[in-house]
């Protein structure tokens, strides 16, 4: 199971790299519990659902010309989908670049993405996926 869940992220990153929500969406559970760094719906604990997730790529549209999530490493803890990479950014307007290392969490259950999950460090992630702290 643990090498089919890494697939299904896979393609979600490269559904997102891509701006293709109609290849991601099917990726996604329909009550998705989507947690980017960046948005309005932060700070009350993120997006959920596919209307949350199209939400978010719209906000992201508005400041972002260029959003590329970048994996290089992934590893499987239970149904967990720990990712180690970067994103690379380049602002609408001011045209500005940036590539920043992120770690992400991403559980699959049933062939589903349930939960993704984006943190600022490898430690966070690791956190988040119950494998220290």
């Amino acid at each position: 199971m643990s090498q089919s869940n890494v697939e299904i992220v896979r393609k979600s990153f490269a559904a997102i790299a891509e701006g293709d929500l109609d290849r991601l969406l099917p990726l996604y559970d329909p009550d998705i519990d989507f947690r980017p760094l960046t948005g309005t719906r932060v700070e009350r604990g993120g997006y959920r659902g596919h209307a949350g997730v199209r939400e978010y790529f719209a906000e992201a549209a508005e400041l972002w010309e260029d959003l590329r999530p970048i994996a290089d490493t992934m590893q499987t803890v239970g149904d967990h989908v720990i990712v180690f990479g970067h994103c690379s950014f380049r602002g609408r307007t001011s045209k500005v670049e940036s590539d920043d290392p992120m770690a992400w969490v991403i559980t699959v259950r049933d062939g589903k993405i349930v939960r993704h999950h984006v943190c600022r460090t490898q430690e966070e992630a690791l956190e988040a996926a119950g494998m220290q702290g």
